[in-house]
């Protein structure tokens, strides 16, 4: 029986009960009805027998009902004073087979048992029902389901006039909460303690018998859990993700899910790998196909044979184009690796909040409402899991404002500011709360615009709370290139500051033809952690269909790029593309000099030095240009001259990658016998690794397949 049908069943029942009178009184009404009732025994006139269960049925007061089967292989249940007393885990959701009810005046059918029941009696705890049949009339009696326990013959209650409350797995159920559920272990069918569950504004934990409850919020849409560590992340739907959510609508009435997890082999994962992808950004079938056949694959090839491999993509999954949706979650179903299956876990970004919903001009309930595709896809937007000693959350930093016309296939996209509104920053804090002994634990931090220097929107308020991890860090996307920010002034426990990791994105400048650069110039790509306990133990940037070693080139800054057409160079610090209005900026220091452009760079944890390549004698140390200094004058030439952009996003300078040595003959091409070293030295650790190029990127270069 469908959603709709059953409500007009349930509005026909409580009409016809409004009239139902019996000497000149209202006797009995659905509404009345509350609460978890089973069938118990029938009477044809000889006495009272126990009969088996076929179902019980959960009345929220309202004369609307949710059913549950006893489970395969359990036919009856164990009573004492009209109360069921069996483990909670021996019902489970119906097989298949129908188990509803419907009335109309005194009259009920269940589904699960044929024909017509007409309530007769109905106190507290029992109701009596009459089934004509052509023997006779046989009674049913209907009790009340008020206590669960693993117990046969259980101790009888205190006073039998003073029922219980309502439990699950030995824990009363309080009144007032209307979220409640069950977390057992699948080994052992045990409830799981300590397991944190949310509706994305309140956040409890599992008690001992696994059994969470609290009160919804009027906009809640969704029941989720944190994975702990010890256990696998559930995967669900098809195509296959990560699914440790039910949506759920509150109405008034109380609202049980329950989940299942299965323990890891072998308890959690100490060692395991983190994968950050910033802006796949899909706005067409082409753009998707091309992330599923190039990034995809090179993510598969890059972890191969590795396992406990997780993916999280940093906002920006579509283009604001509904329609790609269900073909990017095909694209990152449970990817296998040869070992292990990929899983793909979301954040959201700008253009995932859907400009197909009206602009209402009420900012909170647009964002609510803008963030409703999203969460039907993928569940919640403000979400955590554990990992190892890693505790990862998901946060939507985006809010959006007003809606303007877009070339995509929606037509529009949502205008929008950045940060976190008081209700996010106390669901925050209250799922961090909940984190053990955080101060051996790391940190990571999801969302899509970056931090960097922003002091408002109770951007330093998550930071500070970051700090009481042993060690932080951000995981960030929506820049379209590569950055590394150090917040010196927010040291997490362990003393090192939080790490911001500004991903560049996945679709480069937009799956522009064969093109595969961001707008700095670095290869489109992802980034690649491996984690060790509470610490990043190593990483690197990863250019798609790149070496895994291919991690910066070398320029000569004397070069000029495209002489006959709208030419750039590397030390003009103000130069017009055609009849454009936006400035290309390039520095002098870079008159004369070596380029290197880093990909994945900061100006602490990375040298780069000149030296013979014959000896490796040092000839000297480049020096690295502030942010905002130069554009990537190469990058920009190229796709302003062969790519006809007209946009000032080919010209950015908010992350510089650029470093610079001066030869002593001020001409790096006439040089002979010199090789450039790069050295990355990862935070917190011995770990480092040592990059080289003796090769100078000419012109011709830029037209090769895939090198811009």
């Amino acid at each position: 029986m469908d959603i709709v049908k059953r409500l007009a069943a349930v509005l026909l029942c409580a009409a016809a009960f409004v009239s139902c009178e019996k000497e000149e009184e209202q006797k009995y009404s659905p509404a009345a009805i509350s609460g978890t009732w089973a069938f118990s025994a029938s009477n044809t006139g000889s006495g009272w027998k126990e009969m088996k269960i076929s179902a019980v049925y959960v009345f929220n007061g309202n004369g609307s009902y949710i059913v549950k089967q006893l489970k395969s292989g359990i036919s009856a249940a164990t009573y004492y004073h009209g109360k069921v007393y069996e483990e909670e885990s021996s019902f489970s959701e119906s097989d298949g087979k129908t188990y509803s009810v419907s009335c109309s005046g005194n009259d009920y059918r269940f589904e699960s048992l044929e024909g017509k029941y007409t309530l007769v009696e109905q106190s507290a705890d029992e109701m009596v029902f009459d089934h004509p049949t052509q023997s006779g009339v046989i009674s049913y009696k209907l009790s009340e389901v008020t206590v669960f326990s693993s117990s046969v013959e259980p101790e009888p209650d205190p006073d039998p006039e003073e029922p219980r409350k309502p439990a699950i797995n030995g824990t009363e159920l309080q009144d007032g909460n209307d979220l409640v559920g069950l977390i057992s272990d699948t080994s052992t069918g045990k409830g799981i303690p300590g397991v944190v569950v949310s509706d994305g504004y309140d956040c409890v934990a599992t008690d001992a018998n696994g059994v969470y409850q609290f009160k919804s919020n009027s906009l809640t849409r969704i029941i989720y859990f944190s994975t702990p560590s010890e256990y696998k992340i559930r995967v669900g739907g098809y195509p296959s993700k990560p699914e440790t959510y039910k949506s759920i609508k509150p109405d008034g009435s109380r609202i049980r899910t329950d989940f299942a997890l299965t323990p890891l082999e072998g308890g959690k994962e100490n060692n395991w790998t983190f994968i950050g992808i910033g802006d796949p950004q899909c706005a067409t079938s082409s753009n998707a196909n091309r992330y599923a056949g190039e990034t995809i694959p090179d993510i598969k090839q890059a972890v191969a044979g590795k396992k406990s491999v997780y993916a999280m993509t940093l906002g920006d999954i579509v283009f604001d184009s509904t329609n790609m949706w269900q073909i990017m979650v095909s694209s990152m179903a449970s990817v296998y690796n040869g070992a292990w299956n990929i899983l793909f876990f979301q954040t959201i970004g700008n253009h995932d909040h859907d400009s197909l919903k009206p602009d209402t001009s009420d900012d909170a309930a647009d964002d609510y409402n803008a963030t409703s595709t999203f969460v039907s896809f993928y569940g919640p937007t403000d979400y955590s899991f554990n990992r190892g000693d890693v505790h990862v959350v998901s946060l939507d930093d985006i809010r959006v404002t007003s809606q303007k016309n877009s070339s995509r296939s929606n037509g529009k996209t949502w205008s929008y500011g950045h940060g976190f509104t008081r209700e996010q920053l106390e669901w925050l804090k209250k799922d961090l709360a909940l984190v053990p002994d955080k101060e051996n634990k790391m940190i990571f931090i999801c969302c899509h615009i970056p931090f960097r220097t922003y002091t408002t929107d109770f951007h330093p308020d998550v930071m500070r709370l970051m700090t009481e991890f042993k060690e932080a860090h951000l995981m960030i996307g929506h820049t379209h290139y590569t950055q590394n920010y150090i917040h010196t002034s927010y040291k997490a426990k362990g003393g090192m500051p939080i790490y911001e990791h500004i991903h560049g994105s996945a679709c480069g400048a937009w799956w522009t033809g064969t093109s595969s650069s961001t707008v700095t110039g670095e290869p489109s790509g992802y980034t690649i952690y491996d984690i060790e306990g509470a610490h990043i133990k190593d990483w690197h940037f990863k250019g798609t269909k790149r070496d895994a070693d291919y991690q910066f080139r070398v320029f000569d800054g004397n070069d000029i790029y495209y002489e006959n057409a709208y030419p750039l160079n590397w030390y003009t610090a103000s130069q017009k593309v055609g009849t454009y209005t936006f400035t290309v900026k390039g520095n002098t220091n870079l008159k004369g000099a070596f380029v290197a452009e880093l990909f994945n760079d900061d100006d602490t944890y990375w040298t780069v030095q000149l030296v013979k390549k014959s000896t490796g004698e040092k000839i000297g140390d480049f020096k690295r240009l502030s942010n905002g200094s130069s554009t990537n004058i190469a990058m920009s030439a190229f796709y302003y001259n062969v790519k006809n952009k007209s946009s000032d996003s080919y010209c950015s300078t908010t992350a510089s990658h650029y470093w610079y040595y001066k030869p002593a003959s001020g001409s790096p091409s006439a040089e002979t016998d010199w090789e450039v070293v790069v050295t990355q030295k990862l935070p917190g650790s011995d770990v480092q690794h040592t990059f080289k190029c003796s090769d100078i990127t000419r012109q011709e270069d830029f037209s090769k397949a895939f090198y811009f």
